[in-house]
């Protein structure tokens, strides 16, 4: 047989690997956005014929990288997760796919190039598994914006920097470096993405821990505040016989009105006590209220509570934490504006048929936007941190399989939660 005809056949056979470490590495990377297999393997199959035309194509090298590199770059948009993790996340692929057909030198024979083509498809998995097992937050959150550039320039300048050796007549008469500079890049590249993703395992162990922090807050003051109950419960016990002594004195004294109304003193005393606190039995959601309450009280805000849930609801601390404890924060701050006369938050609650439905409602003055999802942007300072939390709501939603929604008309700004498959523990 022909030997080039033998090598363009096995390089078409080979190539059909790319394909799948592309989705395999996309895929544990990021949440897959199409979940149709057969749509994903037909949207491949594309991707295998279009890269094959190229490579049979008299294009010069850069326009072939190029070309490669933006159906890379097309292919991650199948799945989640933000556009600058995606094009990162292709790029380095990109540099990874290109390094590791170059590492290996070049050969002169035609046993030696088909050779080559399994070893180089070989060499890329390898690379990929090692990525994804070393890594653990590598595709999510959010990074430093030197970080952000080492993650983009370094892939690209390798892959530019790559076409400007290899056109370069000294570096030809030299191929002996070919697999020494190529090994150095990839080096270089996979230690830009280890470091990047140490950065984001740091920010998510804080974050954690900042999350723990809060919750023992929360319990904290929910147990001072049962403290505080108990104590005021025990006083009453003991007064209480001195009172009934007291008024059964006016009842023979003839003093009715006298006793009525002390009677009607008390009980709108006991009906006065703790209307904006939360006492629901539910201690992960009072203490998150109270906490929260105790905040707003010290901004002026009214605080309207409707809660109408069992005390034994199965709740997850560390996910209703997060859902509930972000967006009281936000709207606790939406009511901190100066130009708001009346700031308010209604918080309410309900539990029907396994699911727990929760709206809270506050009145804004700032202007409200959202990026080309839908999801709103933020107006605080400290974006990257801020922005952290108001994606962690909607995580969090997503992976309890619940639903969230909000809406803003006539400066009221109104989030609506829906969890799902919540059950009552048995006493």
């Amino acid at each position: 047989m022909n030997p080039l005809i033998l090598e363009e056949f096995f390089y078409a056979l080979t190539l059909t690997v790319l394909p799948y470490i592309i989705h395999y590495f996309y895929s544990r990377c990021f949440g897959k956005r199409l979940e149709s297999g057969p749509a994903v393997f037909l949207l491949y199959l594309v991707y295998y014929v279009i890269v094959l035309l190229l490579h049979l194509s008299p294009l010069p090298g850069a326009w072939l990288l190029g070309l490669n590199l933006a159906c890379i770059v097309l292919l991650s948009f199948l799945y989640q997760g933000t556009v600058r993790w995606r094009i990162g996340a292709a790029l380095f692929l990109t540099s990874l796919i290109l390094l590791s057909d170059v590492l290996l030198g070049p050969v002169y024979s035609t046993g030696g190039y088909i050779l080559n083509l399994f070893l180089s498809k070989f060499l890329m998995f390898i690379w990929v598994q090692a990525t994804l097992r070393i890594t653990k937050s590598f595709g999510d959150g959010s990074l430093n914006m030197w970080y952000w550039i080492g993650l983009f320039c370094l892939p690209f300048l390798t892959l530019l920097g790559m076409v400007h050796l290899t056109a370069n007549l000294t570096f030809r008469e030299n191929l002996s470096f070919i697999p020494v500079i190529s090994g150095v890049m990839l080096s270089v590249n996979f230690l830009i993405v280890l470091l990047g993703d140490r950065v984001m395992s740091l920010q998510a162990i804080q974050y954690k821990n900042d999350l723990l922090e809060q919750q023992n807050a929360y319990y904290i003051n929910q147990y001072l505040l049962n403290r505080e109950r108990q104590e005021e419960a025990f006083k009453f016990r003991h007064d209480f016989k001195h009172i009934l002594l007291g008024l059964r004195t006016k009842w023979h004294a003839g003093e009715l009105d006298s006793g009525l109304s002390e009677v009607d003193q008390l009980l709108g005393s006991m009906e006065g006590q703790d209307t904006e606190s939360c006492n629901s039995g539910c201690l992960i959601l009072d203490s998150i209220l109270n906490y929260k309450y105790i905040t707003a009280k010290k901004l002026g805000i009214a605080w309207h509570l409707d809660i109408h849930i069992p005390p034994n609801l199965s709740l997850n601390a560390s996910r209703i934490s997060i859902i509930l404890g972000n967006t009281l924060d936000n709207a606790i701050e939406a009511c901190s504006h100066a130009a708001i006369d009346k700031p308010y938050v209604n918080v309410k609650a309900h539990y029907w048929n396994e699911a727990l439905f929760i709206r809270i409602e506050n009145p804004y003055q700032h202007k409200i936007s959202t990026n080309r999802l839908g999801e709103l942007n933020s107006t605080k300072t400290g974006k990257a941190v801020h922005g952290i939390g108001l994606k962690s709501v909607r995580k969090t939603i997503e992976e309890c399989g619940g639903l969230l929604d909000f809406s803003y008309e006539n400066q009221v700004f109104q989030i609506e939660i829906c969890l799902f498959n919540l059950i009552i523990r048995s006493s």
